[in-house]
């Protein structure tokens, strides 16, 4: 009988030790760090880009709508809003839209193919951000830095209208107009204030697109506090151009 307690405890044990190791390897991989960057410089399909390359790709493109999502494999926001939004808006205008799809950085890099040829949206090509500017450097940065990221990269590419403020996280969505206009919103909250945002996806009509008028500013009034920890404007500060949607 303590035979086979010694042999039960050891096989289990060995189980544990290999979990423990698959759950290290995996943590690894989801993580922005030099291991996922060498992974990412060695395969051809894998394109890593900085804040400017990313708005050269985009700006250069006269021609076409754009859409940019700004998203991580390991955001399960990004996941529903892949399958729910963005696969319809796929399927029905790829011809005459442009996407793209954009690992906030280089965790996770390892599994973005197979997310992307999940969703149908795999053209060949893994986009991911990769800046050590200290202005855009998502990399091991940490929450508040990230999102404050977001708003850099944002104002980077696009200036047209007020300043994004208030991007709060994943998903990070651009609707841009052939002339480069990214569409924008009012976002207010009832006691932490208002901040300028990008319009999602969903937000809009997305099947009219060509109708929209991207120098309009989107509201969406919200009944809970959104901005925490965020630097949020108020009406003298919020300067809201061209017209306002409600």
């Amino acid at each position: 009988m303590c035979a086979k307690i010694v042999k039960t405890s050891a096989i289990a044990a060995a189980f544990l030790f290999v979990l423990a190791i698959q759950s290290c390897i995996r943590f690894q991989v989801a993580t922005p760090n030099r291991w996922n960057e060498r992974y990412a410089q060695k395969h051809d399909f894998i394109e890593c880009l900085n804040a400017e390359q990313l708005k050269e790709m985009i700006v250069s493109d006269t021609t076409h709508f754009k859409v940019v999502m700004i998203y991580s494999t390991g955001c399960g926001a990004c996941s529903q809003h892949l399958q729910r939004t963005y696969a319809h808006a796929y399927a029905q205008h790829r011809e005459d839209v442009k996407f793209y799809f954009v690992s906030e950085s280089t965790g996770g890099i390892k599994y973005c193919r197979e997310e992307l040829e999940r969703y149908g949206f795999y053209d060949g090509k893994v986009l991911c951000f990769l800046d050590d500017d200290p202005d855009f450097d998502q990399q091991n940065q940490g929450k508040d830095y990230n999102l404050e990221s977001l708003n850099n990269i944002t104002n980077h590419i696009f200036s047209n209208g007020p300043k994004v403020t208030g991007n709060i996280g994943l998903p990070c969505e651009f609707i841009v107009s052939k002339d480069n206009r990214v569409l924008k919103q009012l976002t207010t909250t009832p006691t932490s204030g208002s901040a300028i945002t990008t319009t999602q996806l969903w937000q809009i009509d997305f099947d009219h697109i060509q109708e929209i008028d991207f120098d309009s500013i989107y509201r969406q009034d919200l009944d809970f506090d959104f901005f925490e920890g965020i630097p949020i404007c108020n009406d003298d500060r919020c300067v809201i151009s061209g017209k306002e949607r409600k």
